[in-house]
Formats: C-alpha cells, sequence, structure tokens
C-alpha cells in the first residue's frame, strides 16, 4: 500500500493504491474500522474477489487494464463546504454521472481532433459508449457512510464469453490508451461537484438511457424477479426511477432492480 500524491478534490482526503486486493470496498470498509472517512479513497491494480450487482455478479478484469476504485462518501459530507445533504439513492447515479463525464473531457483531450464519444448512464449504476458497458457503480452502506465503488475499463482488447457483446473499454470505444490512474483525478473532481449540485437530477436525466421509451422492469437486480412494463420518465428528486407502468394511471417510483429496453428500434 502506499498514499499516491494525486490531489482528491472530496475533502483533501488520503488516496491509498495498491498493485492488488481482495476488492477495493473490502479494504475500504477496513479503513473505516481504523478511523478512515469521508473521500477516503482505495484503488488496485487488480482484484481477487471483487463484485458485481447481485450475488453472482463477478467483476473480472486482467491486470491494471481498468481503473478498481471506492470512495467513501457521508451523504452529509459537503455540509463544511456549504452542500446540502445528498439523498442515499442519489450516490450511484451522482458517481455514474462524474466517469460518465470524465471519461468524455479525457478522451476528448487525449485524441488529436478532439474526438467526443457520449457516455450514457443506465439507471442506476452503468455508464454505457455506444450500448455498451465501460463502467459499472456499486454502492452499499457501512457505519453511517456509503462506500462507492466504480471499475472503469480501460485498456482491454477482448472480454469473456457472454459480455463480448455487451462491453467495451476506452481503448475499444475510443482508440485511445488512458491509464486508470491518470482517469481518477478526473472522475474525483466531478464527483466532488456532483456532491454539491443542486439540480443534480435533472443533470443526470440528460444522459438517463432509455428516457421516453417503453422499458421492462425487474424488482431483483439480475432482471430474474416480478416483470412489468413502462415508460421511462425520468428521476424522482431523491433518485428514484419514475415509471409509467402500462395500463396504469399513475407514475409509480422504483428504488431497485433492474430495466432492460423493451423493444429495439
Amino acid at each position: 500500500m502506499k498514499k499516491e500524491k494525486i490531489y482528491n478534490p472530496i475533502g483533501n482526503a488520503p488516496i491509498y493504491t495498491y498493485p492488488e486486493l481482495d476488492s477495493t470496498m473490502l479494504e475500504a470498509e477496513r479503513l473505516i474500522r481504523k478511523g478512515a472517512g469521508h473521500g477516503t479513497v482505495v484503488v488496485c491494480g487488480y482484484q481477487t474477489a471483487g463484485r458485481g450487482r447481485g450475488e453472482a455478479s463477478v467483476w473480472d478484469a486482467e491486470r491494471g487494464s481498468s481503473l478498481l476504485a471506492t470512495v467513501v462518501l457521508s451523504p452529509d459530507g459537503g455540509a463544511a463546504s456549504g452542500c446540502a445533504p445528498v439523498e442515499p439513492l442519489l450516490l450511484p447515479l451522482i458517481t455514474g454521472l462524474a466517469v460518465a463525464e470524465a471519461v468524455e473531457a479525457v478522451i476528448e483531450a487525449r485524441t488529436d481532433r478532439g474526438a467526443r464519444v457520449r457516455a450514457d448512464i443506465k439507471w442506476p449504476n452503468d455508464v454505457l459508449i455506444g450500448g455498451r458497458k465501460v463502467a459499472g457503480v456499486l454502492c452499499r452502506g457501512r457505519a453511517g457512510l456509503v462506500l462507492a465503488g466504480f471499475g472503469v475499463n480501460c485498456l482491454q482488447t477482448s472480454f469473456p464469453e457472454g459480455i463480448e457483446k455487451t462491453a467495451t473499454s476506452l481503448l475499444g470505444a475510443a482508440a485511445v490508451h488512458i491509464d486508470p490512474l491518470e482517469l481518477l483525478p478526473h472522475v474525483l473532481r466531478r464527483l466532488a461537484a456532483g456532491l454539491c449540485e443542486q439540480e443534480i437530477p435533472a443533470k443526470i436525466e440528460e444522459r438517463l438511457l432509455w428516457m421516453g421509451r417503453e422499458i421492462a422492469l425487474s424488482t431483483s437486480a439480475t432482471a430474474d424477479g416480478p416483470r412489468f412494463n413502462g415508460t421511462l420518465l425520468g428521476l424522482d428528486s431523491d433518485g428514484a426511477l419514475l415509471i409509467q407502468p402500462t395500463g396504469a394511471q399513475s407514475p409509480m417510483r422504483m428504488i431497485s432492480g433492474s430495466i432492460t429496453l423493451l423493444y429495439d428500434e
């Protein structure tokens, strides 16, 4: 472990880097037990037990190919800077927005002609480029804090069977070589800004995948739960998804689950 010499705009908290960990989220939990607080960042080059959303979901990436990080956040951590407390449901989306904005900015800056890509947010926790997943977010509460974990595919040129058609990397999507630690300060800067952004739901909605489209919803994280159909209306002020169920008179809120597009155009 070492303290990385990268400025952390979230309370100027320490950034710890490791060549290898079981997972950045588990290490963040251990650091919390030792007194770590808001803004602490854990980064590693390889995870042996990285998890995705859902019990069966595993985050697996080649050594050094992804930005693998967890940020310790307090819902009221911005109070010292005059920011209002953040709704916990918004934290995965704020983190996803920070990743999306950072990815776009770094790709544009690194290409000769300022090439642009569009990074979309798939509720509740994925970032996509060209319809393919480039990053995932996982938030968990611990001891009054929130662990915001994220993984960004940076340098992969291939993916395992089963996700080879649904995943991408920054190298694959934009043909640019971006080192994972090079991307980190860009994400942290935008995350710090998002935690203090008053109109954050509207800003997230601008990137929300399938807005106004008919979607199928599952009450489980893996689309295996009870399903129903409806139109995606946007976000409530606390980050819940707003859906107009097919045949219903009133919109409904969804605070967990998964969504898929009902009809491809």
